[in-house]
């Protein structure tokens, strides 16, 4: 059996690669051209040969929001249709009733909504027609900054997530909280936000199966933090008492770990009360702020993964542990659709790993296959095919 991968990121190229479950090995099997920093993208839907994604580009002034086809056959990638952004985008969704696109941008701080069309042949492109943009209010505008003052000037909308009700929730790092806003068609209003603990720098979240909780990784505090959403939305809704496990391995010095940034947060499709969050920068601890003393001069092979086993309600922790990888600086973390495996890739080496998930709380990892030769580096994304 064979599996097909999409990698992506701050690289020149757009890669697929090919798993044999047989041989246990990951190869190449074509590069793209893709637009500058192509930081994420998602697929859209499949046809034979034909895959169909969206993607976007980071840009610095201004980026790029764009829908591309890639037709495995015949080897070619092509752009099918673009609209401009502000700053810096960093995460997108289609609409549950494909109507639209909702964009988060990093550097604009805002929301966007970009209307779509599906063609008869289910192609989703993007409309010729002005978008809807909402930049929320800078709670910490009176101050110039939130307690991290280097990484919380401004909002930076990092991710957008869609409830059962369509009402959209966007983790925000610069301001330590998660909007929740309310759509009509192509309008936006804020209509509440989740309050996470100063410094936290909300990063990404998934919603629980049945939408009632949410759990939030913070980038910038290494903590998840989960929220309670039957009385959203609300202003202000605090997190759930008593849970805030710290995801960094326990071997890290406490003085070490603000060298340290946490990454991607994700549920197991099948299993319930499983979160897995992955951290990343270990082995640059020591490159990133030279004065630290006492860090270790042996390195370990690559960034950790914490798996989070919950109780029934998912409201407690009730056990954590850590898988260790070898990739360098994790960036992409993303299951199998069937949940039986997991791709993690590294923006500073180590290249892409995969695992097959075990056991029956889904927190076995067995390596599978991996692959660092002749990839290019800046992976910051991987999705399957």
């Amino acid at each position: 059996m064979q599996y097909k991968i999409l990698i992506s990121g701050d690289r020149a190229d757009f890669t697929t690669l090919t798993l044999d479950l047989g041989k246990k090995e990951l190869s190449i099997l074509a590069n793209y051209a893709a637009p500058f920093n192509s930081s994420w993208t998602e697929l859209s839907s499949s046809q034979g040969s034909i895959d169909r994604l969206i993607g976007l580009s980071e840009g610095i002034e201004s980026g790029l929001l764009y829908s591309f086809e890639i037709d495995h056959a015949q080897k070619t990638c092509k752009i099918t249709s673009q609209q401009p952004t502000l700053g810096a985008p960093g995460h997108f969704i289609t609409l549950r009733d494909s109507s639209a696109l909702v964009l988060g941008t990093y550097l604009g701080g805002s929301v966007a909504v970009y209307p779509v069309s599906i063609t008869d042949a289910n192609t989703l492109l993007l409309k010729d027609a002005p978008r809807t943009e909402i930049l929320p209010k800078f709670p910490y505008e009176s101050v110039g900054h939130g307690p991290n003052k280097g990484r919380q000037r401004q909002c930076h909308i990092h991710q957008i997530l869609e409830d059962r009700r369509g009402l959209l929730y966007a983790p925000d790092l610069g301001s330590d909280r998660v909007w929740i806003l309310r759509r009509d068609k192509v309008k936006l209003e804020i209509c509440g936000w989740l309050q996470c603990p100063p410094g936290t720098g909300a990063r990404h979240a998934v919603l629980a199966p049945g939408g009632t909780i949410m759990y939030v990784i913070g980038e910038l505090s290494h903590t998840v933090i989960a929220f309670d959403l039957s009385t959203a939305p609300a202003e202000a809704i605090r997190p759930i008492d008593g849970f805030a496990p710290n995801i960094i391995p326990s071997t890290i010095h406490p003085d070490h770990q603000t060298m340290m940034d946490s990454a991607e947060i994700c549920l197991h499709p099948t299993i319930p009360n499983v979160l897995y969050v992955s951290n990343r920068w270990e082995r640059h601890i020591a490159q990133r702020e030279p004065h630290l003393k006492n860090v270790p001069k042996a390195l370990p092979p690559g960034d950790d993964v914490a798996i989070i086993l919950l109780s029934n309600d998912g409201k407690t922790v009730k056990d954590m542990k850590h898988m260790r990888t070898n990739v360098d600086v994790i960036r992409g973390m993303r299951l199998s659709d069937d949940g039986r495996y997991v791709v993690v890739a590294g923006q500073e080496g180590g290249g892409v790993e995969v695992y097959e998930i075990s056991g029956d709380k889904g927190d076995v990892w067995t390596f599978v296959a991996g692959l660092n030769e002749g990839l290019q580096g800046g992976i910051k994304h991987a999705i399957w095919l």
